[in-house]
């Protein structure tokens, strides 16, 4: 990454960086790359935090990717990005160096849309990428396993 790609990536994630602060951060979904990986703005790509989903080339991946499209792409949303110390320097990554957010709707009530993908069943909870503040994502997971809804559906 070119030395100003790098800075502007800087105070991207440095304004994005205030999770826990009672004003949070908006932006625009300008393109969705799968069903957890997005585009906000012109140049910033995030993986959605706590979750994770089938790969495109999966016949379930894809159409996760294009319920994730349909619902997202174009829409203003707010971002939570996952930090250890509430700094930019603390924000978590994943391995391939995309940082980990929380999207909200801006609608009436605010929709977690991680949530949502976990209670259809077209998420399953990552573990090794799951913020103490976001554990409930788990009986999320468990409720749709339960009533198998997506990647959870019984082979008939």
């Amino acid at each position: 990454m070119s030395g100003p790609k790098k800075k502007l990536m800087l105070v991207i994630l440095i304004m994005l960086s205030f999770q826990t602060s009672a004003v949070c951060n908006t932006g625009v979904i300008k393109k969705v790359l799968s069903g957890d990986l997005v585009q906000i703005g012109e140049t910033f790509v995030a993986r959605l935090t706590g979750i994770t989903v089938p790969p495109c080339d999966e016949t379930l991946g894809y159409k996760i990717y294009g319920f994730t499209k349909i619902e997202l792409e174009g829409k203003t949303v707010k971002i939570f990005t996952w930090t250890t110390d509430n700094s930019a320097a603390g924000i978590v990554y994943d391995e391939n160096g995309y940082p980990f957010v929380e999207i909200k709707f801006l609608k009436g009530k605010s929709l977690s849309f991680n949530e949502i993908l976990l209670k259809k069943g077209y998420a399953r909870v990552d573990q090794k990428h799951l913020p103490e503040n976001l554990k409930h994502y788990l009986d999320l997971e468990k409720e749709a396993r339960e009533k198998g809804l997506g990647i959870w559906q019984k082979e008939q």
